[in-house]
């Protein structure tokens, strides 16, 4: 079977057929203990965005995405909230009205009327965490950290490997069981970010903490 060696003498890799324990190598001429090259890592392939996405629009020449992560579905319980204090109103105004009935209006229209201002009420609390869901961008790159969230009133943060001083992860009870929690990002200068209801935070915080060590790894080599 022909296979790589190295050369533990000068370091050339050559291809010989192993049939000894010893090769000689054609780079020093020294006999050498036959140790297949150890063949090289697989680069870890990069993750696509949006063309028309935050992240993807600022990306530096050279620069890579390495882990993302979204936000967490617990956002649309905003929702379900919404519906419940609807109906704990239109029950208590509807009680009082019965109390109270006026001959102008009856009490039929005036449920009509609360159960269209209850669809007004959880639909805009669905549409506003759809948005959110949909415009949320996090992402670690193999230089910077970037996280956006927000359509209209957009906030983001941007902070370079090199500038990361602290990445604090808060959870409740109720995030620790369904895995959700507040990621804030410190740098240089005290500044601290916190971004809400993120998706498995611990993971997203390992991966920054991984790619903060490759590129110090990188800059002693360098």
């Amino acid at each position: 079977m022909i296979t790589e060696i190295k050369c533990e003498h000068c370091g050339g890799i050559f291809e010989d057929e192993i049939l000894e324990k010893n090769a000689l190598c054609p780079h020093c001429g020294k006999v050498t203990p036959v140790m297949p090259a150890t063949p090289a890592a697989k680069p870890t392939p990069a993750i696509q965005f949006s063309p028309s996405g935050f992240i993807h629009k600022n990306l530096m020449p050279g620069e890579v995405v390495t882990g993302t992560a979204v936000l967490h579905w617990v956002l649309y319980l905003q929702i379900v909230y919404a519906a419940i204090c609807g109906l704990v109103l239109a029950w208590v105004l509807n009680l009082a009205w019965v109390l109270n009935a006026s001959e102008h209006f009856s009490t039929v229209a005036f449920i009509v009327v609360f159960i269209l201002v209850e669809i007004v009420v959880a639909g805009t609390a669905t549409l506003g965490a759809f948005i959110n869901m949909k415009t949320a961008e996090f992402a670690v790159t193999n230089k910077r950290v970037l996280m956006k969230c927000g359509f209209i009133r957009r906030r983001s943060v941007e902070i370079m490997l090199t500038k990361i001083e602290s990445i604090t992860v808060n959870q409740g009870i109720l995030g620790r069981i369904l895995d959700f929690g507040t990621i804030i990002v410190g740098g240089t200068g005290g500044t601290k970010d916190p971004f809400h209801n993120i998706a498995d935070p611990l993971k997203f915080r390992q991966k920054i903490q991984m790619e903060i060590e490759k590129f110090q790894q990188q800059s002693v080599r360098t």
